[in-house]
């Protein structure tokens, strides 16, 4: 037999002596950090998403809440008469002649911008004297009403249901009186002239 040198058999898979054929293996990376979780597209999706659910609820709470109705002092002093003329036979004198006084002397103030919610009847009629505001019917009815109230809130008058009914008729009327009249349009002379 011969010494000779035989050549190296190749067989296959993975073979570390040299010369040897065969894939070679990968090379071997280091460990890499934590990624940052606000990065790439996963974080601009987090992001818009965020963003869009905001602009969501603002757009349901502004549309969800309920719009406050602003009502006139006008409105506001019939609604207050309406209610007393349902209790007129309900409660003391005193009770009633505070709460009708009170709804028109509230109407003068923020209807008028007038000092009645913090005057004494007297001081606001003297302050009345030479305004061009009233006529001079309307500062006698005023004084005259005022007057009646005073007698059931200061000096224990008695009223009957009649009196309690012609004292918010009364304020009725004058918080009436500033209204513009409304115009009713009859549906049969409406059809008449397009005719």
């Amino acid at each position: 037999m011969t010494n000779a040198p035989q050549a190296a058999v190749s067989t296959p898979g993975l073979s570390f002596a040299p010369g040897a054929v065969g894939p070679t293996p990968a090379p071997i990376h280091d460990i890499v950090g934590p990624l940052p979780f606000f990065s790439g597209p996963l974080g601009l999706i987090l992001i818009v998403l965020l963003a869009v659910g905001l602009i969501g609820g603002a757009i349901w709470w502004y549309l969800g809440r309920k719009k406050a109705v602003l009502i006139t002092p006008r409105e506001a002093a019939l609604d207050a008469l309406s209610r007393l003329r349902g209790t007129v036979s309900l409660g003391s004198d005193h009770d009633f002649g505070v709460g009708v006084s009170d709804v028109l002397r509230r109407f003068l103030g923020e209807a008028l911008g007038l000092a009645a919610p913090r005057q004494t009847t007297e001081e606001f009629l003297i302050s009345l004297q030479g305004s061009l505001r009233f006529v001079p019917a309307e500062q006698e009815a005023l004084a005259e009403f005022l007057h009646r109230s005073d007698y059931l809130k200061y000096a224990q008058g008695e009223a009957t249901s009649e009196q309690r009914i012609a004292l918010i008729e009364a304020a009725e009327s004058f918080v009436r009186s500033g209204e513009k009249p409304v115009e009713k349009i009859n549906p049969e002379a409406g059809a008449s002239s397009a005719a």
